[in-house]
């Protein structure tokens, strides 16, 4: 048994609940099996919702396939778990005390549908990068918009969340200098913007902060083999020349010197984000013909720092307003070219726009990759066809 099997079914509610009980004999009914937790730590599920001894009992829920994983997994010396109101189990081979009470548990051994369990792994082992692949013309287009957005959600809440605690205007400049290091100096250039913070950067003239970065950076001496901090250093190896630092760090310090991130954010809540970051480009390329950012670059910064900031934006003032122009701003860029979007494409699914690539890319790193076929709309709607 598989603890991710566990989980999927039970967010599915494909068990029955009317015949349910607690190990003790208490009869239980799941009102909502809650929300699965799969981007941070803490319980598997938040916010579900149980009822036995004529009691209804709101908290998290948390599964294994034994339930002495609890202390395996050290469960019991982290508070996140205190509010746990049930503990779902395969096999119960230990009653779990947790903060000085013992937790109610539901043993799930005799309501596992084994023939549902073994097509499941079989798809799982199967060494097919797409397991559906046979199987994917049968899935309705409204299924893989589902787990496109889906997934491309959960890429961005877990590209955000380091810059959760950051004003919106350090955020914004984080997420810049990140898609000028282009993958492999990411976290170089991550780490030279929190040595040169934009609060700092802010108050200096354009000039100023120009000189700044190329200094600190070690590019105005050309010197690259140091660390900027303690640990990441510039990589010219494994990148194309139109990557290397020597050419990235002039134009993040061009685009830095010029940029007001202030009245960018101001021009998210105008609808004229777009037209803003043009202008700013178009301002870089006129002056500075050696370091002019491509059409390609430009896709970039507004794939990979205007995108996630407006998913952050969201967020943070409770206003969906702005993920749908994150998201109508993605469905107005062209595709990415990758190894992984050209895979989807030999499969017969096509990215017609940034929208898409992005989904996919997504897809394929939370969901495909891992086998996660019982958590993907998709890969249920052929799993059940199987059945």
């Amino acid at each position: 048994m598989h603890e991710d099997y566990l989980q999927q079914i039970w967010s599915q509610s494909r068990i029955p609940s009317p015949k349910l009980q607690l190990i003790d004999g208490t009869p239980i009914v799941i009102k909502n099996p809650g929300t699965h937790n799969i981007s941070h730590s803490g319980p598997d599920f938040k916010e579900a919702c149980v009822q036995f001894d004529n009691l209804e009992f709101h908290g998290a829920v948390e599964i294994h396939v034994n339930g002495s994983d609890w202390y395996k997994h050290k469960h019991h010396h982290d508070e996140a778990y205190n509010n746990v109101v049930l503990h779902v189990v395969y096999n119960n081979d230990m009653q779990i005390v947790q903060n000085g009470f013992s937790i109610p548990t539901l043993e799930l051994k005799d309501f596992i549908d084994l023939d549902h369990f073994r097509k499941s792994v079989k798809v799982d082992q199967s060494n097919i990068d797409l397991p559906c692949k046979s199987s994917m013309d049968v899935v309705d287009p409204i299924f893989w918009s589902s787990m496109k957005t889906k997934a491309l959600i959960q890429k961005l809440d877990e590209k955000v969340q380091p810059l959760i605690e950051l004003d919106l205007e350090e955020a914004l400049y984080r997420l810049i200098a990140s898609v000028f290091g282009m993958g492999i100096n990411k976290n170089a250039f991550l780490e030279l913007a929190e040595l040169l913070p934009w609060e700092s950067l802010r108050k200096l003239p354009a000039q100023k902060r120009k000189q700044l970065i190329l200094v600190m950076s070690g590019c105005a001496q050309g010197d690259y083999s140091k660390k900027i901090t303690s640990e990441y250093q510039w990589h010219f190896k494994g990148t194309r020349p139109k990557n290397f630092p020597s050419a990235r760090i002039p134009q993040f310090a061009e685009f830095i010197s010029c940029i007001d991130l202030k009245k960018l954010i101001e021009s998210a809540e105008s609808n004229d984000l777009r037209d803003h970051i043009n202008s700013y480009i178009d301002s870089i390329n006129m002056r500075n013909g050696q370091y002019k950012l491509t059409k390609n670059m430009q896709n970039h910064l507004m794939i990979n720092a205007i995108v996630p900031f407006l998913y952050l934006f969201s967020e943070q003032t409770k206003d969906e307003r702005y993920l749908d122009k994150a998201i109508d701003l993605l469905s107005s860029l062209p595709s990415e070219k990758n190894s992984i979007i050209r895979n989807w494409k030999k499969n017969e699914v096509i990215a017609e726009n940034a929208f898409d690539s992005q989904g996919l890319l997504a897809l394929n790193r939370y969901y495909c990759s891992l086998k996660k076929c019982l958590s993907c709309e998709v890969g249920l709607k052929v799993l059940n066809r199987l059945e």
